[in-house]
Parts: structure tokens; C-alpha cells; sequence
């Protein structure tokens, strides 16, 4: 049986279900290792889970947010990130484009 350390438990704390096969691994090391239980339970006090705080889009069927007002977005130019050419996104600075 593979050893886990603690970031394979943070994973598992964050991700990790007892339906998923790829988590079944570690869930039997959990049940044979006391110390890993404990660190487990520690983990899931301080990390707050990845569920927590996203909220749902009430309009879910709308994929443009224009149309979201009214069709008040009718005739506007859709807004261009790169009319400043000294604003550059990321990974243009990382390529160096």
C-alpha cells in the first residue's frame, strides 16, 4: 500500500468522496493508519471547503452577458481589453508578445 503525506490528505479533503474508485487507495490507508485519521480531521477543520462562498447564476441559460440587460446591449461595441497597448494580459508579458 502506497504511503500518503499530507498533501495527498489536503487533496482528498478538498476533492476526494467515498463513491469515487480513485480515491479508494487512500481511503484504505485511512482506515489503517490512526495518525493519518487525525491529520485528516485537522485538515478538514482549517480548510474550508472549495463548495463554500461560490455562488449560482441565476441566469444560467444565458451564456452573453449582454443579453442578461434587455437587449440594452443591442448596437454597443463589445469591450476590447487590448485597445491599450500598454496594458498586456499575463501571459503575453510571459511570452514576451
Amino acid at each position: 500500500m502506497p504511503d500518503f503525506d499530507r498533501i495527498d490528505l489536503m487533496n482528498y479533503a478538498m476533492y476526494g468522496n467515498d463513491f469515487d474508485p480513485q480515491w479508494d487507495e487512500i481511503r484504505a490507508f485511512l482506515k489503517s493508519n490512526a495518525a493519518a485519521q487525525k491529520e485528516l480531521e485537522e485538515i478538514k477543520r482549517t480548510v474550508p471547503s472549495p463548495h463554500l462562498g461560490k455562488k449560482r447564476r441565476e441566469n444560467s441559460l444565458v451564456t452573453d452577458p449582454r443579453e442578461s440587460n434587455g437587449g440594452s446591449g443591442v448596437g454597443q461595441e463589445p469591450r476590447n481589453p487590448s485597445s491599450d497597448p500598454s496594458a498586456k494580459s499575463w501571459w503575453q508579458k510571459i511570452l514576451g508578445e
